[in-house]
């Protein structure tokens, strides 16, 4: 029997050896396969590529965490509340006027959010968030020289929040969703903490830069800062697993293809409808009393940095419940904990409205938990019912109604208080729309996409012995 001989191409033995032996050894590492030749068993390399993209899809998770820190919650919706009574003196604007940016930008982000979804999945996350992030941050500092025309403001408000769709989440949770399975609730729950904690940080960073210069000089602060943490990572330091890493992260069905749905096939199905409507309430409640956060508690006699602590202390809220939820995801059905999610806001609603400090921490704690658990919720439950494959164009629709609701939600909580001089008629219609989303997700029933159990796994060992010349990698 004959061998064809070849020289390694790896530079590391310099020995001439049998093209089918230096294949069955080959070793994929990050971007490169690299034949291992020498003594190691063909076990011992099969051990190694899943060692390695396991790194790699942690290593993913965590500077996704990093640039979730400034993500559109972080960002805008939480420091934008502290902003509006400022903004309102110096111009001469109602709340309503000055939270009808707000809308503006969210609306504007709604109806190009599966337009994004789509860009996503076909030039994939480098092409379409880079640019994404760096008009975002001039945008932002744009902000800070514009003066007193409702026009203007609405006008860079609206573009704000067309480029911002890549730093809504989309883009990360569908990276996660392709680098891990098994796992993919906790490292969803860890990315989306990143929102939580931009959510705590930047409004004391919003703060401090208003209480030493003013507003306008906040907004030339949020575009700098996301100039230089989020940039640099999505340009260099994350991207999607290429084809011949998928055996080693066992996220792949048998024809080697990320399972999913098509989006025609999505549109057609029950569950999906489900998820829109309780997507589309909760979108609406929860970002309503927290936009409305600061002025809401400094109406009630609490102090600005009470309300800015008790805003902070949401965020940390928002963290814990994230982590909490991405855990849970992995051992519990998905819509039994998005019903306890969607619903405690309700209990919030009622503490806010005490007037005194304690009962109104504790409620911004409640709705904090559930302030971005609904897109944690939403883009695993979207991977679980609706697949990975169109991941992209799928969860950007959700993110769509996510953002309508956004656009609603402060419009309505602004004008209930214009109308009426309390927000207390919102905060009823609020509250009843979540007891609906509760019982929507409650009947999602099993999962179409369910996680691999361990034990169909296919081994390293099978991933690495059936590696050929014509398969991903070889």
């Amino acid at each position: 029997m004959m061998f064809s001989l070849r020289r390694c191409h790896s530079g590391v033995c310099g020995k001439s050896v049998r093209r089918a032996g230096c294949r069955n050894a080959g070793l994929l590492s990050g971007e490169s396969h690299r034949p291992h030749c020498g003594g190691a068993s063909p076990t011992t390399g099969a051990l190694m590529p899943s060692l390695i993209g396991k790194r790699r899809a942690w290593f993913t998770v965590g500077f996704s965490t990093l640039a979730m820190t400034l993500s559109v919650n972080g960002l805008v919706l939480a420091p934008y509340g502290i902003m509006i009574k400022p903004i309102g003196d110096e111009f001469g604007w109602s709340r309503t006027t000055v939270t009808g940016a707000l809308s503006l930008f969210a609306l504007t982000a709604a109806l190009v959010m599966p337009l994004m979804g789509g860009l996503l999945d076909r030039y994939g996350f480098r092409r379409v968030v880079v640019p994404g992030v760096l008009i975002s941050g001039i945008l932002l500092a744009l902000l800070a020289v514009v003066p007193p025309s409702i026009a203007l403001w609405f006008l860079i408000m609206g573009v704000l929040g067309v480029v911002s769709t890549p730093q809504n989440g989309v883009p990360y949770y569908k990276l996660a969703s392709q680098w891990l399975d098994g796992r993919r609730g906790l490292a969803l729950g860890i990315i989306g903490t990143g929102g939580a904690v931009g959510g705590a940080l930047v409004p004391q960073y919003v703060g401090a830069l208003i209480e030493l210069f003013n507003w306008r000089l906040a907004f030339l602060g949020l575009g700098i800062l996301l100039v230089v943490v989020t940039l640099p990572i999505a340009s260099f330091l994350l991207r999607e697993p290429y084809r011949h890493e998928l055996p080693q992260l066992k996220v792949h069905h048998e024809s080697g293809e990320l399972p999913g749905m098509e989006l025609g096939e999505a549109l057609r199905s029950r569950k999906f409808w489900q998820l829109i409507v309780a997507v589309l309430l909760v979108g609406s409640a929860v970002p309503g009393v927290v936009v409305q956060m600061v002025p809401l508690l400094t109406d009630q006699g609490l102090s600005t940095d009470l309300a800015i602590v008790i805003v902070s202390a949401m965020g940390l809220a928002t963290m814990f419940g994230r982590l909490a939820g991405g855990f849970l995801l992995d051992y519990l059905h998905a819509p039994r904990v998005a019903a306890v999610v969607f619903s405690a806001p309700i209990l919030g609603f009622i503490l806010l409205t005490n007037g005194d400090f304690v009962p109104a921490l504790i409620g911004a704690l409640l709705v904090g938990m559930a302030l971005g658990g609904e897109g944690d919720l939403v883009s695993y439950m979207t991977s679980r019912y609706m697949g990975v494959r169109f991941f992209g164009q799928i969860y950007g629709i959700f993110m769509a109604v996510l953002a309508f609701g956004y656009a609603f939600g402060p419009f309505a909580f602004a004008a209930s208080y214009d109308l009426t001089g309390s927000y207390d008629a919102a905060f009823m219609v609020a509250g009843a729309g979540l007891v609906v989303s509760s019982l929507l997700v409650l009947r999602m029933g099993p999962y179409n996409y369910p996680p691999i159990p361990a034990s169909h796994r296919p081994s390293d060992v099978d991933d690495a012995e059936g590696l050929s010349p014509t398969q991903p990698g070889a």
